[in-house]
């Protein structure tokens, strides 16, 4: 059963959430507020339970319960572990478009009191889970592939050395920790070789000055 989390400083909305979605999945409450109070804290707690889909109030910070609203939430997501599936459940729908690039991902509260509505957003949230881990499986494999194809004698054409380069670059905003971004990675073998002559003519150099 797919986990999924649920951030709301209000009580009675967490109460509703779960009661509307328990049966579909294994719902997250993240009321521990001092675990995610900074969006930093937030990505490690996601981590931690194991969250696989995330829905966020948009007015989170009026409290203080936590650093952040709802929008920003969904920026850092994007931009730290692209294509994580988020979205938002508010009462301002209009103010929370206007905070957003993809007004797609803010949902009506309301329409928590609509089944179809309800079971629309069911299946969004389950078909988000299956593509998120079908992107990220079709990124590894070719990865695989062209690293596989790397080690041979035939190497890569200069065109596979920059999808290998943008592969790599592309897994690193899905999950940083397990894709760091070494300097060698983001060499392609022309820059590798230049950088080896560069550096043999150095080492001639600093012969012929002894």
């Amino acid at each position: 059963m797919i986990r999924l989390g649920y951030l709301d400083e209000n009580k009675g909305n967490r109460n509703t959430f779960n009661r509307i979605f328990k049966k579909d999945f294994e719902v997250v409450m993240l009321d521990d507020f001092a675990k995610v109070f900074t969006l930093d804290l937030l990505l490690e707690e996601i981590d931690r339970q194991g969250i696989q889909a995330l829905a966020v109030d948009y007015k989170l910070a009026e409290k203080g319960d936590v650093k952040y609203d709802g929008n920003q939430v969904l920026e850092v997501i994007n931009e730290r572990k692209r294509y994580f599936p988020v979205f938002m459940m508010t009462s301002y729908v209009d103010a929370a478009i206007q905070k957003v690039n993809n007004a797609f991902l803010v949902n009506d509260k309301d329409g928590l009191n609509d089944p179809k509505t309800v079971e629309l957003l069911k299946n969004q949230i389950k078909g988000s889970v299956e593509s998120y881990h079908r992107i990220v499986r079709d990124l590894e494999q070719r990865t695989k592939e062209l690293e596989s194809k790397q080690d041979t004698v035939e190497g890569l054409s200069e065109d596979e050395e920059k999808e290998l380069l943008n592969l790599h670059v592309e897994l690193s905003k899905i999950d940083p920790a397990a894709n760091p971004l070494s300097p060698d990675k983001m060499q392609t073998e022309a820059v590798k070789d230049l950088r080896s002559i560069v550096s043999l003519s150095e080492e001639i150099l600093k012969s012929l000055n002894k």
